[in-house]
């Protein structure tokens, strides 16, 4: 039977890896908590900052927070980004759906001229509610992005760090093909939302 991925069980898991004791519930003052603990917020905020995943990807509605369009600024409409706003898929009109590519981002604002929008963005999750949904994929990508962190300062190894870094590494590629897989992310990307491939089309036109 698969182990439950709670965040307790990340922890030991990438212990393991490395050849350390293993944390009981209640530790939470030992040397060695302190190093996984610390080495698995940074495995959170780089693998869920850097990386978009369906685990880690929201979309909501958004309505302006001025209901007059403004008169003085280059755009009509702003809007406050959620809370836990990591960043910017995908932007597109809530009932047309259409995608929105006219769009600037100034003093942590998101500025258009759609009084309301549908923004889809990517987060960073807290594990310690939730690492119960983690794929098996992204779990694994995880307790190697901590094992390699932690390998030199527990086992003392340079030889084991090494190891585990190409097998991070190899963890991550993997999970993007996954991911690939399960939802295209060229999906978002198209002639109406790419200002790449609109100059592209465009090369050699006298503007």
């Amino acid at each position: 039977m698969a182990t439950t991925p709670t965040k307790l069980n990340i922890l030991n898991s990438a212990l393991r890896k490395v050849g350390s004791y293993f944390l009981d519930a209640g530790d939470t003052s030992s040397t060695t908590y302190q190093i996984v603990t610390q080495a698995y917020d940074d495995a959170i905020l780089e693998v869920f900052s850097e990386n978009v995943f369906g685990y880690n990807t929201k979309q909501v509605t958004l309505t302006a927070i001025n209901a007059t369009a403004y008169t003085d600024t280059l755009y009509e409409y702003a809007f406050n980004f959620p809370a836990d706003f990591n960043f910017i898929i995908n932007i597109s009109h809530p009932t047309e759906f259409y995608h929105i590519t006219d769009y600037q981002r100034v003093n942590g604002q998101l500025q258009c001229n759609h009084p309301s929008i549908t923004l889809t963005y990517t987060y960073v999750p807290d594990l310690s509610s939730s690492a119960t949904t983690l794929p098996a994929y992204i779990n694994r990508l995880v307790v190697l992005h901590i094992a390699q962190a932690i390998s030199i300062e527990l086992s003392g190894s340079e030889n084991r760090h090494e190891i585990l870094n190409i097998q991070y590494n190899k963890a991550l590629r993997r999970a993007r093909v996954v991911e690939g897989r399960q939802g295209p992310a060229m999906s978002f990307v198209s002639d109406d939302s790419s200002r790449l491939i609109e100059s592209h089309q465009r090369y050699g036109e006298i503007q």
